[in-house]
């Protein structure tokens, strides 16, 4: 295993990150409590007219609750990797490409916070492993 090297943000570079992160944060949970509290069906309801529907209605109403569980899935594992960031916001390779140890330019950071990848090595990862799951439902 490398040796991470020292971060190369600096310390108005890591506050602007963290606000980022905690407003990102923020967002997701607010979506995460309304996702839920709309997931007790009354959006389905209105699908369904307040009575039986057809099988279509139905079919409907069931795709609507998958992509309401699926939003929520997709937000929590954000949202957890948001916590584990803060988590390695004190580590000394914060900052640094996990696969190549470049450094992650702040901007990057503050526009995606998660980031633990350099722009380039990013979009290696994303055209090696496209459509593989990142979860289920």
């Amino acid at each position: 295993m490398k040796a991470k090297t020292m971060t190369t943000l600096n310390k108005q570079d890591l506050q602007a990150v963290r606000a980022a992160l905690e407003n990102r944060k923020g967002v997701l949970l607010a979506e995460i409590r309304a996702a839920l509290a709309d997931s007790d069906d009354t959006q389905f309801r209105a699908v369904l007219g307040g009575s039986p529907g057809d099988s279509s209605d139905e079919a409907l109403a069931a795709s609507l609750a998958d992509l309401s569980a699926a939003r929520i899935d997709r937000e929590v594992r954000e949202y957890r990797a948001l916590e584990a960031t803060e988590q390695r916001m004190g580590d000394a390779g914060f900052g640094t490409c996990a696969d190549c140890d470049a450094a992650i330019p702040a901007a990057r950071l503050v526009a995606n916070p998660a980031a633990t990848r350099c722009v380039q090595c990013q979009e290696m990862f994303d055209k090696t492993h496209a459509g593989q799951a990142h979860g289920s439902l």
